[in-house]
């Protein structure tokens, strides 16, 4: 009997591939941070900044069928982010907030496979990103901070993959002006190229 062309569960090795993402920042504001954006009644909300489309590119090792490990760059575009009535201490004062926040992002990942059907899977992946952002200063971080993302995939042909992602990076709240926890937010459109066989 023939193996079906896509048979993702029966692959095993390396691959690479990139696509298309879109970012944005999510931030976790409270009572105390908020003034006329949060509900009534509501002690935690998250704002958003005006998001961007930038791009992705990665690098793998599928080790068995239910898992990978994975190396992946993340360029965000330039995102927007407005917050009103800031207190900045060093000016003892409040200020409109105005930032145009870009980020390039290295992740090393191990990913959690489930493959279904003959073609389709869906992942899970968790481990450190490494990023470097630009706004009114430049970080370039020492230690990687935490990233997860889930995702589905299909195998269109017996070497390519296309998949369809969402990724949370966590970034440092200094980086936007911001007094609590921050995230980077993308949406991932990728194709994959796997090399050999089953």
């Amino acid at each position: 009997a023939s193996t079906p062309v896509g048979a993702p569960e029966g692959w095993r090795g390396f691959y690479v591939g990139g696509g298309g993402a879109y970012s944005n920042v999510s931030v976790l504001v409270d009572n105390g941070d908020c003034y006329y954006d949060c509900y009534w009644g509501d002690y935690y909300d998250y704002d958003e900044g005006d998001g961007d489309f930038g791009y992705t590119l990665h690098a793998g090792w599928r080790f068995h069928q239910y898992g990978a490990l994975e190396v992946s760059y993340l360029d965000a575009g330039p995102i927007g982010w407005d917050q009103d009535l800031v207190y900045m201490p060093e000016f003892n004062d409040y200020y409109n907030n105005r930032i145009e926040y870009s980020a390039k992002v290295t992740e090393v990942t191990v990913l959690g496979i489930l493959p279904f059907g003959e073609m389709f899977e869906v992942y899970a992946k968790l481990g450190a990103a490494f990023s470097e952002g630009e706004s009114v200063q430049r970080l370039d971080q020492s230690f990687g901070d935490l990233v997860w993302g889930l995702g589905a995939g299909v195998t269109v042909a017996k070497v390519f993959h296309v998949r369809l992602g969402f990724e949370s990076v966590g970034i440092d709240e200094d980086v936007l002006n911001t007094r609590n926890d921050t995230t980077l937010d993308s949406f991932l459109l990728e194709g994959q190229f796997r090399f050999g066989g089953y």
